[in-house]
Parts: structure tokens; sequence; C-alpha cells
């Protein structure tokens, strides 16, 4: 019995400390990123776009990269679908070839920041430096001038919303249901199950092309574009989509 009594002892202060450690990482989250939950309601945020078409947006961050964004191409190339790629912009730097042969090959170019640094999103100065800066080095290497932004993390400095707008800039999200967070490296079939599951006509889909390893992203592409066409789905950029909902398409 004394044996029992431990247990339970024990157990109920690993449960105390468990719940203790999820507040504080609640608490800090929302310290760090104070309109996280205002931002899921904000009305000038494009996280789905209303089409009477099946069509749907698949969008890649934190690109470009050599093996990761390469082999998205050929996917998308195998099934004749566009995309919309958010570069960050150290790695357009890097890789600015990579970022070229996206643009050659009809898609469309996104700003996702020059540093990809989520305290710079909480300050609206130092934000809108950072995407100008990506801005223009995009335009000078891409020739494309994006004017669709995702911020890194979905971090919005007080009034970022207001100065994209001012400056001609979409602020896009992405469908949360179909987050699979890929950046995980969840099983391909997994992440594939899921957003068939849940797909609806005007959804943006969020993957990453950059940032690590992305066998199990490229797996779950293919496998989702072949499934989709089947169904008679059309994969269009984010610009196109946006144009589909003004014209109720």
């Amino acid at each position: 019995m004394a044996v029992i009594i431990i247990k339970k002892r024990t157990l109920c202060m690993v449960l105390t400390l468990l719940l203790a450690l999820a507040l504080l990482f609640a608490t800090y989250q929302f310290s760090y990123h104070p309109r996280l939950v205002q931002s899921v309601n904000q009305p000038h945020i494009i996280r789905d776009v209303k089409v009477t078409r099946k069509a749907v947006a698949f969008t890649f961050d934190d690109g470009p990269d050599p093996q990761g964004t390469l082999a998205i191409l050929k996917v998308l190339k195998k099934h004749q679908a566009k995309a919309t790629f958010f570069m960050v912009g150290t790695q357009v730097r890097k890789y600015p070839e990579v970022a070229r042969q996206v643009a050659r090959e009809g898609h469309e170019i996104g700003n996702h920041g020059y540093h990809h640094n989520y305290r710079t999103y909480c300050n609206l100065e130092q934000a809108l430096h950072d995407i100008k800066l990506n801005e223009a080095l995009i335009h000078s290497i891409t020739g494309q001038r994006p004017k669709l932004l995702r911020p890194p993390g979905g971090f919005l400095a007080d009034g970022l919303v207001e100065s994209s707008q001012k400056h001609g800039f979409n602020i896009v999200f992405w469908s949360w249901i179909q987050d699979t967070k890929d950046w995980k490296n969840p099983p391909a079939h997994r992440q594939a199950e899921h957003i068939l599951r849940n797909i609806k006509p005007g959804q943006i889909l969020i993957f990453h092309d950059g940032g690590g390893e992305r066998t199990q992203t490229v797996e779950t592409l293919d496998m989702c574009l072949e499934r989709l066409a089947v169904e008679g789905y059309r994969f269009v950029t984010i610009s196109e989509l946006l144009r589909m909902e003004r014209h109720l398409e």
C-alpha cells in the first residue's frame, strides 16, 4: 500500500509540474506574440479565399533551398501545378539561381522577411525595414516584386496590417485546418491523409521548402497533387486564387 501511495504522490507531482510548464509556455507565447489571438480574426489577413471552382493554393516557406525547393519544383512540374513560394532574403542571397528558377517556371514569389527573425516582427519600424529589404532583393534577382507578405511565424507588430496595406502588400497566412507542421517531418502518408480529409476549394496550404530536410514534404505534395487532380482540383498561385474570388469564378 505504501508503494502505491508513493506512486500516486509522484504522479501528482509530475502532473502538477507538467501543468505548470504548460502554463509557463503559454504565458511566454502570448507575451512574446501578444497579437496571436487577434491575428486569427483580422479581416485583412488572407487565410481562405471564397471561390466557386475547385482550386487551392499550395505555398512554401523558408526557401529557396537547393535540395527542398528543386525537389518541389520537379513535383509541381510533373503535375502541371503552380504554387507560391514565400522566400527568406538570406536564402535568396545565398541561392539566387534557385530563386530565379522558381520565377522562370511560372510560380509566384512572396515575401517572408529578409532575416526570418520573429522578434523583428514585434516592432513595426523593424518589420517594415525587413520587408522592404527583402522586396528589393527579390526584385533585383528574380524580376518579381512581391506584394504578398507572410510574416515569419505569423508575428504581427501593432500597425503592421494597416502599414502593409498602405504599401500595397497583402498579408497571407494559411488555412488553419491544413497546417500539417511538415517542418517537424511527420510521415508523408499522415500529412496527405490529413490534407485530403479536410480539403475544400479556396484553401491555402502551407508547407516548407527550406529550413531542413524536406523528403516527407515532397512525398506529401506528390500524393496530394495526384489525388486532388483526379477529383478535379486546380493548383494555382495565391494571386490567381484572389482573381477567382473577385470574378466569382
